[in-house]
């Protein structure tokens, strides 16, 4: 590209704004989405590295497999596309500066070098666990945000460049440094096998990453010389400089880690980013602990420690001493009877958690009364809306009692200011979202307030007043209120901006400024959020970027905010200094952690510490038996005939509630595969014939792209729109339903398989497509706020109505007023509301109860329905040959006799831990 773009040029749906930078690998610009309302950086290849057919179909699939990478420390790839001849990436804008930037030959202080190695090698880590290399690791593609967070930039993305540009895959390697388009500038951080032309592996990318790691500490490349060519030849032969003739406080370990990741034998290197990156951790936390020591030392501090140090609760207080690996000494910990705290940062061990609760089945959803000496919780299985009951329990050895004994769901227990009472979130029904109370004695439970879900109370002025989630009267959206226990002086205080947004928890601070929120859309949970108490302020996202979050809790000198959230190793606890601290994990493990009761005095916090399987299983004629065995199986399918089950087995890789790869079991047989392994979806149809799947996959966007693929392989997958619509269908007829948006308004829409004859069908806004009849001739949708009546078709006001819409000509008809339900987080393990068999000779309710089977003559797809729909399970049953199917959570077959099921087991525990 010679000549700089105006400001203002439209490139596809991207407004350039100005240039940021350029490269060998080509120009970039900050430009604006227009269709998302986003900054984005544009990377435009050079016009002399236009890449033939083939590369550019290569270029397409690294990128495409780097976009699919959902880590903190890399930057996303939104698009590859081609303007004019001229090939273009798309990536998350960040604001910061280059390490390169950083450093210009000056060291950068111990203290920030380990931390910001640790966030690389962790981004490192996560690519190369999905078999994706970097090949250009060097301090320019490596950004840090304002706020200190790490970023890896380019992805998968420089081998398919450099080789489309020269055509040769040993465009890499010295010997053809001097030939146009080649990268010069990366050369002092090539391994020895990158300059041999040989075939690259991940420990390419570490030697890499050593010689950025030698270059934040000592300000000096570890291998450059006059040119090129001699710089190759250090890499190959020499070794560099030791680093601490540059500084003597450059720590002997470090020393070692940075000699160990620059080895010239592949084989003597660290074999994994993992194990580089545990190593940059535990030094990190051994300079902490004895920069803390140090502090320790003088009279001033040790005094100062030994006064806030004082035992609660008539605990003893030890010191144990302990040596350190590396002549760090005297490991402080504060042990205390009820609460520990250690007085040193350290890493929390396992074998400082306390046990609160030993139940075989599951403990969830903590809280601690206002002086710390009760606990409450729910003891069933889910970690947000489930069956269970309420307990309590004395700490630190008291039994937990049972207050509850009922049918209702329940969710989000808290103690009132004086420890009393213990208000909850119930659910009688799927959408009646209400808080009662109990006494913390025993007695009956009775409703506290209507329309309020997950209440915490805070007193002002010597007054109680409550916090809670609202429904406000259009579909789902639910937003955070204020008001008395009268519900007077009710003020809004923060708004989801989407009708689809639910903003289901909320924490105020201690000082009653600022409120955390927990809050979902209809397919995930998303990031918390910290926005005003006064309403002044929808606030920013918090934690780990784009990680869902939970659940959140204050330190009581709001100084931190702790939450519990999934950066795609299950949830974990979380926490990040306010108001702008860096998100640092808390605890690790292979369970996962959700709940935070933080302690009155904030030395420690009690949290739900266990995992959840989920088992498919298939009934029929011969009775039950089991599917699956292995990982967390969901969204169970037949094949026409009913001789193969399809399911999903989650991903933990992504923050929607359902995701997974697609697998399929021949059931006479056993036999099972996983079937298009380069795909993570949300939702799939296998069509009739068993030889084409339809899914949606999420994308960078926030929306689903819709692929169709074939399973003989007889053609490769295609993608064939972005949409709205997490849910697609495939009807005999070889069309596609699903719903986009347009406008305001979110409607559905069918293509046929080849993506062409896109028609809008309803004007009406949908939510969710529940489904489609096989012969397309009707389309079933969730609508979300539906209130009008006219001449063909009368509904009662509702806010979660199901209605069946015809594709051709017709009125829409009301299946039920307001039964509707996404399923939250075990939407994999609900059925549909609606479906019919692959024949059409059966239609499934399951709207109510259990699942109603009902046959359906020939040619008709509806049995006769009520005039406003179907209101209770009743009238399904009473329905001509209608059959109640056994089991409530039954995904239905070709018949009444043969369904799919989902046996979940959790087993989770509560636990009190030490704050770092």
């Amino acid at each position: 590209m010679k000549e700089a773009i105006p400001s203002g040029t439209a490139i596809s749906h991207y407004r350039i704004l100005n240039k940021i930078g350029a490269g060998g690998m080509g120009e970039v610009y900050l430009a604006e989405d227009t269709q998302l309302d986003r900054k984005v950086a544009i990377k435009f290849l050079p016009r002399e590295s236009t890449l033939d057919e083939q590369a550019n179909r290569r270029l397409i699939r690294e990128a495409r497999a780097a976009a699919k990478l959902d880590h903190p420390n890399i930057c996303s790839i939104y698009e590859v596309a081609e303007e004019e001849g001229q090939s273009f990436i798309v990536m998350q804008y960040i604001e910061g500066e280059t390490l390169a930037s950083r450093i210009q030959g000056k060291p950068i202080e111990l203290k920030d070098v380990l931390g910001m190695a640790a966030q690389a090698a962790d981004a490192l880590e996560g690519a190369h666990s999905r078999g994706i290399i970097h090949r250009d690791i060097k301090p320019a593609n490596i950004m840090i945000s304002a706020r200190g967070q790490v970023k890896v930039m380019d992805f998968g993305v420089a081998k398919v460049i450099r080789e489309g540009v020269s055509g040769e895959s040993k465009a890499e390697t010295c010997s053809l440094l001097t030939e146009p388009g080649t990268i010069v500038g990366t050369v002092p951080y090539m391994s020895p096998e990158q300059v041999r032309g040989d075939v690259l592996d991940a420990r390419s990318d570490i030697f890499s990453f050593g010689s950025v790691l030698y270059e934040m500490v000592s300000g000096h490349q570890p291998f450059a010389s006059e040119n090129a060519a001699t710089t190759c030849s250090a890499i190959l032969t020499r070794e560099p400089t030791p680093l601490a003739r540059y500084s003597k406080q450059v720590p002997p370990e470090l020393e070692r880690i940075v000699s160990k990741a620059l080895r010239k034998d592949r084989e003597e290197r660290y074999q994994t980013a993992k194990d580089l990156l545990l190593d940059l951790k535990s030094l990190k936390q051994e300079m902490e602990i004895a920069a803390k020591l140090e502090h320790l030392k003088t009279p001033e501090a040790g005094s100062a420690a030994q006064r806030t140090a004082k035992p609660a609760y008539g605990a003893v207080l030890k010191y144990v001493i302990a040596a350190a690996a590396l002549g760090l000494a005297l490991l402080l910990l504060a042990r205390l009877s009820v609460f520990r705290r250690s007085e040193v940062a350290q890493p929390i061990r396992p074998a400082e958690y306390v046990q609160l609760t030993n139940f075989t089945d599951s403990a969830t959803q903590p809280a601690l009364s206002p002086d710390g000496h009760m606990l409450t919780f729910i003891r069933g299985e889910s970690t947000f809306l489930t069956a269970g009951q309420i307990y309590v329990k004395v700490l630190p050895g008291g039994e937990p009692s049972q207050l509850t004994h009922d049918d209702f769901s329940k969710m989000s227990p808290v103690f009132s200011p004086d420890g009393a009472r213990i208000a909850y979130t119930v659910g009688p029904s799927r959408w009646a979202w209400d808080t009662w109370q109990v006494p913390v004695l025993g007695g009956e439970p009775r409703q506290l307030l209507p329309n309020a879900s997950g209440l915490t109370w805070f007193v002002t002025d010597g007054l109680s007043r409550l916090l809670f989630s609202e429904i406000k009267g259009k579909g789902i959206h639910m937003g955070i209120v204020s008001a008395s226990e009268s519900r007077a002086d009710a003020r809004d205080v923060y708004m989801p901006p989407m009708e689809t947004g639910m903003a289901h928890r909320s924490y105020l601070s201690p000082d009653r400024r600022s409120v955390l929120v927990v809050e979902m859309d209809n397919s995930r949970w998303l990031p918390c959020r910290v926005v005003s108490f006064d309403g002044s302020s929808a606030g920013r996202e918090v934690g780990p970027p784009g990680a869902p979050c939970t659940y959140a809790s204050w330190s009581p000198d709001a100084q931190w905010m702790y939450l519990s959230a999934n950066t795609g190793a299950g949830f974990h606890i979380w926490r990040q200094r306010f108001p702008d601290g860096a998100p640092e994990q808390v605890t690790f493990g292979a369970t996962e952690e959700e709940g935070i009761a933080m302690a009155p005095d904030g030395r420690s916090f009690v949290t739900s510490i266990g995992a959840s399987q989920s088992t498919v299983w298939i009934h029929d004629t011969a009775g039950e038996r089991q599917i699956s065995s292995e990982g967390y199986g969901l969204l169970p399918s037949f094949s026409s005939d009913g001789k193969k089950l399809y399911y999903l087995v989650r991903s933990g890789s992504d923050p929607h509630f359902v995701t997974g790869e697609l697998w399929q079991v021949e059931l006479d047989s056993g036999r099972r595969e996983r079937l298009l392994p380069d795909f993570v979806m949300a939702h799939y149809v296998v069509s009739a014939d068993g030889n084409r799947a339809l899914f949606s996959v999420p994308s960078a966007s926030g929306k689903f792209a819709i692929w169709i693929a074939s399973l003989d392989r007889r053609f490769p997958p295609r993608q064939l729109v972005v949409a709205d619509s997490e849910r697609a269908f495939l009807t005999h007829k070889g069309e596609v339903f699903f719903v986009a948006e347009e406008g305001n308004s979110r409607s559905i829409y069918r293509v046929k398989e080849d993506g062409t004859g896109r028609q809008q069908l309803t004007t009406e806004s949908v939510a969710i497509l529940v489904s489609v009849s096989p012969d397309g001739d009707w389309v079933v949708a969730w609508v979300p706020s539906r209130g009008e009546s006219s001449p063909d078709v009368v509904m009662e006001a509702t806010s979660n109505a199901v209605v069946a819409y015809p594709t051709a000509n017709g009125s829409p008809v009301s299946i039920c007023g307001n039964c509707a339900h996404a399923g939250g987080p075990a939407r994999g393990l609900t059925p549909p509301l609606v479906s019919w068999s692959p024949d059409g000779r059966y239609i499934y309710f399951s709207l109510y109860d259990k699942p109603i089977a009902v046959p359906l003559p020939t040619g008709q797809n509806f049995p006769v329905l009520p005039g406003t729909g179907f209101s209770a399970q009743k009238q399904l049953t009473s329905l001509p040959g209608a059959q109640v199917i056994g089991r409530k959570e039954a995904f239905p077959g070709p018949n009444p006799s043969l369904y799919a099921f989902c046996r979940t087991q959790a087993q989770r525990n509560l636990y009190q831990i030490p704050v770092p």
